[in-house]
């Protein structure tokens, strides 16, 4: 599903700015994507250039988002100060940290892309404005009903469906998304850090690959009528590349997104437009 914009021969006019860290992987997969939507590259030259600001520190936008625990805002603001000097606009490369979208552009110094928007404005192109379309992710965001809120604004006919929403759903969205993006949960509560956040890609206990778990979740969304599938997580993005020979269509937004960012950078597109409209948290 990716489109594969051409830059040759082209001067970039904007500098690409990237807030990584929310998860200490996930802005890897998506400076992979910018560098493969380079098609046109010969020479070392030719690729895009960038700046990233990981803090991996950040307050965990899991807890803040479920257990009241200490808003990730300051943090990420931090390091869209750091970009701000150099860079002209920005990508948040975490889907759940655009549940405080709007009060981050609010106060940063660099215009956001809104990643969640493109997906959506994706997903309509790809399969229409009355389509079900699942949603892979972590249980913050998955709660948060990011999408489906978002989507209101542009795409309110699109039927959103998660794990949760089938037959022993709960039980599948553990193991099939939380299990491989954290690690087994054990009886205390705690992880054993065998998942995806910790660089495994098997489950310590059973063998089986990260990948192949993912891969069953989306299956099981597309047997329940989902006609694309979004990887809602950036570890799951990172895992699970675009899969057009797939029955179920995987929406990847780190694709999405390296692709909006290039189109910007080398004028093919505005800078983001800053809104004053409300997405889901300001805090």
């Amino acid at each position: 599903m990716k489109r594969k914009p051409s830059f040759e021969n082209r001067s970039q006019e904007r500098v690409i700015g990237i807030v990584g860290g929310l998860g200490p992987f996930a802005h890897l997969a998506f400076e992979r994507h910018l560098l493969e939507a380079m098609t046109t590259a010969t020479r070392d030259q030719d690729y895009p250039a960038w700046l990233v600001s990981s803090i991996p520190a950040t307050p965990s936008l899991a807890q803040a988002l479920l257990a009241d625990g200490p808003s990730p805002v300051p943090v990420i603001l931090a390091s869209l100060a750091r970009l701000g000097p150099t860079a002209d606009f920005a990508v948040i490369a975490c889907n759940t940290a655009h549940a405080y979208f709007d009060h981050l552009e609010l106060h940063s110094p660099l215009p956001l892309v809104h990643m969640i928007e493109e997906v959506i404005e994706r997903i309509v192109g790809l399969v229409g404005e009355r389509a079900r379309v699942g949603v892979l992710g972590i249980t913050a965001m998955l709660e948060s009903q990011l999408y489906p809120r978002v989507a209101q604004a542009s795409a309110p006919g699109l039927d959103w469906i998660r794990l949760h929403d089938l037959e022993n759903g709960r039980r599948l969205h553990e193991s099939l998304t939380m299990r491989p993006i954290y690690g087994r949960l054990s009886s205390d509560g705690r992880r054993d850090r065998s998942g995806i956040k910790d660089g495994a890609v098997r489950d310590r206990e059973t063998g089986r690959s990260h990948r192949d778990s993912l891969a069953e979740a989306v299956e099981r969304l597309h047997d329940a009528g989902a006609q694309c599938v979004v990887a809602g997580c950036t570890e799951i993005s990172a895992v699970l590349d675009d899969q057009p020979d797939q029955p179920s269509l995987l929406v990847n937004p780190l694709a999405i997104a390296a692709e909006v960012a290039l189109a910007i950078a080398y004028g093919d597109r505005p800078l983001p437009r800053r809104r004053a409209t409300q997405t889901i948290l300001s805090r």
